[in-house]
């Protein structure tokens, strides 16, 4: 699968996540799922980090939500990673849809896309960059 990535900064940004990852969760759908919409928005990296043990495998989802404050766009994406990675939180096609702007959208349909399709093992960036 070709990753679309919102810009540079994001590219980078999934790249570092992964490559702190445990060998085992780096080709993981699931996790990368979480991984590429964290690295696409600084304000959810800074607040779902913590609670997302990509050495461990763990996603303490529920304290994140008792203890971050979170703008209706960036919950919305936070419920989705949850969601993708293991169905505890519900988020609704609409509200995808009616809340978030272009660039927020285009994050939340991008990892659904990489949560259904995944990248293989041996994947390499490729030169070609495929920004949105």
């Amino acid at each position: 699968m070709k990753i679309q990535f919102l810009n540079q900064e994001h590219e980078t940004k999934f790249q570092e996540l992964r490559l702190g990852m445990a060998e085992y969760y780096r080709n993981n759908k699931e996790y990368l799922s979480v991984v590429y919409i964290m690295a696409g928005n600084e304000e959810l990296h800074r607040k779902m980090n913590r609670y997302f043990n990509t050495k461990e495998g763990m996603f303490s989802s529920d304290d994140m939500f008792n203890e971050e404050d979170f703008s209706s766009g960036n919950r919305i994406l936070a419920k989705l990673a949850v969601h993708l990675f293991n169905d505890n939180e519900t988020v609704s096609p609409l509200d995808i849809i009616s809340a978030l702007d272009d660039e927020w959208f285009q994050l939340a349909l991008n990892a659904i896309h990489f949560r259904r399709y995944g990248i293989s093992s041996g994947y390499d960036f490729p030169e070609e960059k495929l920004y949105m």
